[in-house]
């Protein structure tokens, strides 16, 4: 594909916040894997063994409360974005189509250019915030609500390549209503993964607001 055969990492910008969020999805990965190890390793230890959170100190749940307003509202605007792009944004692919080859493609390269600076970093920036979450106990937060969060955001990662492939074949080869029907299939998908993730968001915020109330009642 011409796309891919002539992508080189960083060399312009918005390759270089498209290579930047990819190299947070992966670091997110990361992340998960070894809080998976970890807590597989915690819970073989024996009974009387210090449990994770136990002793958190006041920077570390400063810290981890920042953390929280950051992934919080990343995840809402990754929720807005993805439904901008699911009712607007992919839609005009069908509408620019209709006005020939040349709009179309112009179109099309307007969007991917601008695509990994308005959407590519925040949704980075969400999976890695998350995944920190994983290493910083919140207080009154379940770890198992910001598991869910982390699975959604790696369930994103597995559905994003077969939309980028469409995308890339229309960006080639001119639309097809095949292509676009792949397109839209997987922006379902995702779409439904940034909605599930900022409902989860909140309930996770609510959780740790509720402990903020009860400690100064």
């Amino acid at each position: 594909m011409h796309v891919l055969g002539t992508y080189r990492p960083f060399d312009t910008l918005p390759h270089a916040f498209f290579d930047a969020m990819a190299l947070m999805v992966a670091a997110s990965l990361l992340l998960a894997i070894a809080a998976a190890a970890r807590t597989i390793w915690l819970c073989a230890r024996p009974t009387g063994a210090t449990k994770p959170g136990v002793g958190q100190s006041p920077v570390s749940s400063s810290w981890a409360d920042s953390l929280l307003l950051l992934a919080v509202a990343m995840s809402w605007y990754t929720v807005a974005v993805g439904w901008t792009a699911q009712l607007v944004c992919y839609p005009i692919y069908a509408d620019m189509s209709a006005h020939g080859p040349q709009a179309f493609h112009a179109y099309s390269n307007g969007y991917l250019s601008r695509w990994p600076l308005a959407f590519g970093l925040p949704i980075g920036a969400m999976c890695l915030s998350w995944a920190t979450l994983l290493w910083m106990p919140l207080r009154n937060v379940p770890r198992r609500l910001v598991w869910v969060i982390v699975g959604l955001c790696l369930a994103f990662a597995v559905v994003t390549p077969p939309a980028a492939i469409a995308q890339g074949h229309m960006f080639s080869e001119g639309f097809s209503q095949d292509q676009y029907a792949r397109l839209m299939l997987w922006e379902d998908f995702r779409t439904a993964i940034f909605t599930l993730i900022g409902v989860f968001a909140l309930v996770v915020m609510r959780r740790r607001l509720m402990s903020t109330e009860s400690r100064s009642a």
